[in-house]
C-alpha cells in the first residue's frame, strides 16, 4: 500500500510541476509585456482576477485534504487513487497555459529563461523531495506536509515569480551594465549626429520618415520597429550601429518620468523632435501636464548647440518651444508662423498629396556629425524672418492628414541639417507606411482593401484613421477594433467618442471584447448606427471569422488597434462560437 501511495504522490508532484510550468509561462508572458515591472504585473493580475485562480485552488485544496485524510484514517489505496485523479487536470491546465494563443508570444530571452527556471525551482524541489520520501516510506504526516506545500506552490505562483525576479536582480543589473558600457563606448568612438524622437503619437512613423530623408545623403541608422526603451536602444547600438553610420535616429518611448532623460543620458541627442503631446499612458502618469513634462525631458537634455523640432499645431508642444534654450523649428498644417508647412492636402490614388513649404536655406552648410556639429540657429525664426523656398509637390504613400505632420517633422529636420528642398521632397515621396500603421493591404482576389492600423491606440490617431476610412473609395466601410486603453479616467469617455465618430462613418463595426467595448457600442448607437450592423466578438480570431463571412467586393476594412495580451478578456466556460455574436449581448448585459 505504501508503495502505491508513494508512486501516486510522486506522479502527482511531477504533474504539479507541469501545471506550474504552464502557469509560470503565462505569468512570465504578462511580466515581459509589462517590461518586467512588478507593480504592473500585480495590477493586471488583480484586474483580470488571475492572481488567485479560485476554482482551481478550491478543487486542488479539496482533493489534497481528502487524500491526506484518507491516508491518515481510511485507506492508503483510496488516498493514492485521489492523488492519481489530480494528474490529468493538472497536466491539461499546464499545457493549456503554455500553449495559450498570444498576439505577441513570450520570447524566451536569456532573462526570461532565467526567471522561468528560478520560478520553477521550488516545485521541482518539492517533486524531488516527494520522490525521495516515497522511495523510503511516505507517512501520512509527510504526505500532508507535501500536499500543503503543493497547494501553496499553486497559490503563490505570482509571488514565486516576483521573488525570483528580486533574487536575480543583481545578476540582471550586472548584465545590463555590461551592455550599457559597450553601447556607450560605441557611441563615444563613432560620435554620430543623434536625433531623438518622442511624442504621444506619430514617433515611430516620424522616425522612419527621418530615416528616408536623412538617408538621402548620409548613412543613417534608425532604431528598428518599436525598440524605444533604454535596453532596446542599447541593443540597437550594440548590434546595428556601424562605423559607417553618420546619423543615428532614436525613438524614445516613455512609461514614467525619467525614462526619456535616461535615454538622453545614453545617446546625447543634438536634435530633438517632439511630435505631439496627448493622453497616451495617462493611466500611468496621471495627467496631461505630467505627460508633457516627461516628453519635455528631451528638450531639457539638448545641448546649447542643439535644436528642437516640434509641432506648432499642438498647444503643449508650442508651450515647450516657448521655454526652449535652443533654436526651434516649428512644423504645421494650420499655424501661420511655422517654418515648415503643408497646404492643399488631398488623398488620391491611395497616396497623400500636398504642397510642401520649406524655409530658404540661405547657403548654410549642412550639420556635421558628432558633438561639434550644431544646427544653424537662424532657422529657428518663422518664414517671414528669412524668406522661404517655393512650395514643392509631395505625393506620399502614407495615408491621412495626421501623417502629413510626421512627414513635415522629417522635412523640418532635413531643413535644419541643410538638405536641399528638392532632396527632402523626393525622399518624402518615397516613404512607405510602417507595418500596422495605416498600412493598406489589397486583396485583389476578394476585391477588398484592408487598412492595417493595428499599432495605433490613441484618440488622435483613431480619429485620423476614421477620416482616412471616410475618404477612401468604398462600397462599404467596416471597422474592427477593441478600443483604446491606458487613458485613465478618460478611457470610457474617449472610447464612447470613438464610437460616435465610427457610427457616422462605418457601415459595419466589429467590437473585440464585450466588456471593454461597451462605451464604443453606446457611442455607435449615438452616432446613428443600427444595432444590426454591430458585431461583438471575444477575440481577433473570432473577428476574422466574422469578416470571412461578411465582406463583399468593394469593401474597405479598417483594423484599428490590436491590444497586447495583457488586455485580453478572460474566456468564459462555454466554448466560443464561430458565428457572429449580435450586439444585443451588450444591451442585455447592461441591464443585469
Amino acid at each position: 500500500m505504501s508503495a502505491f501511495l508513494g508512486a501516486a504522490a510522486s506522479l502527482a508532484a511531477v504533474a504539479l510541476v507541469v501545471r506550474l510550468a504552464g502557469r509560470q509561462h503565462r505569468l512570465l508572458h504578462l511580466f515581459q509585456l509589462e517590461h518586467y515591472e512588478p507593480a504592473r504585473l500585480t495590477l493586471w493580475l488583480r484586474r483580470r482576477r488571475e492572481r488567485r485562480p479560485r476554482a482551481e485552488l478550491a478543487g486542488a485544496g479539496a482533493l489534497y485534504v481528502l487524500a491526506g485524510a484518507l491516508a491518515a484514517w481510511v485507506s492508503r489505496w483510496a488516498a493514492g487513487a485521489v492523488l492519481l485523479a489530480t494528474i490529468p487536470p493538472a497536466i491539461a491546465l499546464g499545457v493549456r497555459d503554455w500553449r495559450r494563443p498570444a498576439v505577441k508570444p513570450l520570447v524566451l530571452t536569456p532573462r526570461a529563461t532565467r526567471l522561468l527556471g528560478a520560478s520553477l525551482a521550488p516545485p521541482l524541489a518539492l517533486a524531488l523531495a516527494t520522490i525521495a520520501l516515497a522511495s523510503v516510506e511516505l507517512s501520512a504526516v509527510a504526505l500532508s506536509i507535501v500536499l500543503a506545500l503543493a497547494w501553496l506552490a499553486l497559490a503563490l505562483a505570482p509571488e514565486t515569480l516576483l521573488s525570483a525576479n528580486r533574487a536575480l536582480a543583481p545578476v540582471q543589473a550586472s548584465i545590463n551594465r555590461r551592455y550599457v558600457r559597450a553601447a556607450r563606448a560605441t557611441l563615444e568612438r563613432q560620435r554620430p549626429l543623434t536625433i531623438g524622437v518622442t511624442g504621444s503619437y506619430g514617433k515611430t512613423t516620424t522616425k522612419f520618415c527621418l530615416g528616408a530623408v536623412l538617408g538621402e545623403q548620409r548613412p543613417t541608422l534608425v532604431t528598428p520597429d518599436s525598440y524605444n526603451s533604454h535596453l532596446g536602444v542599447v541593443r540597437t547600438i550594440n548590434e546595428r550601429l556601424r562605423p559607417s553610420h553618420e546619423v543615428f535616429v532614436v525613438e524614445m518611448g516613455m512609461y514614467r518620468r525619467g525614462d526619456i532623460a535616461e535615454l538622453c543620458a545614453l545617446v546625447h541627442p543634438t536634435i530633438g523632435v517632439i511630435t505631439a503631446i496627448g493622453p497616451m499612458h495617462l493611466e500611468r502618469l496621471g495627467s496631461i501636464d505630467a505627460i508633457a513634462a516627461a516628453k519635455g525631458e528631451l528638450l531639457d537634455a539638448l545641448p546649447p548647440h542643439g535644436h528642437l523640432v516640434t509641432n506648432a499645431d499642438d498647444e503643449r508642444c508650442r508651450a515647450l518651444a516657448a521655454r526652449a534654450h535652443v533654436p526651434v523649428t516649428l512644423f504645421s498644417i494650420d499655424h501661420p508662423d511655422a517654418a515648415v508647412r503643408a497646404s492643399e492636402i488631398r488623398i488620391a490614388g491611395g497616396r497623400t498629396q500636398f504642397a510642401l513649404h520649406l524655409p530658404h536655406l540661405g547657403g548654410g552648410a549642412p550639420v556635421a556629425p558628432g558633438a561639434a556639429g550644431a544646427p544653424a540657429a537662424h532657422r529657428a525664426a518663422g518664414p517671414a524672418a528669412r524668406g522661404a523656398a517655393g512650395p514643392l509637390e509631395v505625393s506620399a504613400q502614407l495615408l491621412g492628414r495626421h501623417n502629413v505632420h510626421n512627414l513635415l517633422a522629417a522635412a523640418a529636420v532635413g531643413s535644419v541639417v541643410g538638405l536641399q528642398p528638392a532632396t527632402i521632397a523626393r525622399a518624402l515621396s518615397q516613404v512607405r507606411a510602417p507595418a500596422h500603421r495605416l498600412q493598406p493591404i489589397h486583396n485583389n482576389s476578394a476585391g477588398v482593401v484592408v487598412i492595417d492600423d493595428a499599432y495605433n491606440s490613441n484618440p488622435h490617431g483613431a480619429a485620423a484613421a476614421l477620416e482616412v476610412l471616410r475618404e477612401h473609395d468604398a462600397a462599404r466601410r467596416l471597422l474592427v477594433t477593441p478600443g483604446m486603453v491606458e487613458l485613465g479616467a478618460l478611457e470610457s469617455t474617449l472610447n464612447r467618442e470613438l464610437g460616435e465618430r465610427a457610427g457616422a462613418v462605418c457601415d459595419m463595426v466589429i467590437l473585440v471584447g464585450p466588456e471593454r467595448t461597451r462605451p464604443i457600442f453606446e457611442g455607435l448607437l449615438a452616432g446613428g448606427m443600427e444595432e444590426r450592423d454591430v458585431r461583438v466578438v471575444r477575440d481577433i480570431h473570432e473577428a476574422t471569422a466574422v469578416l470571412r463571412h461578411s465582406t463583399r467586393p468593394g469593401d474597405v476594412v479598417l483594423f484599428e488597434n490590436d491590444l497586447p495580451d495583457t488586455y485580453a478578456e478572460p474566456q468564459r466556460a462555454e466554448p466560443q462560437r464561430a458565428e457572429p455574436q449580435r450586439a444585443e449581448s451588450h444591451r442585455a448585459e447592461s441591464h443585469q
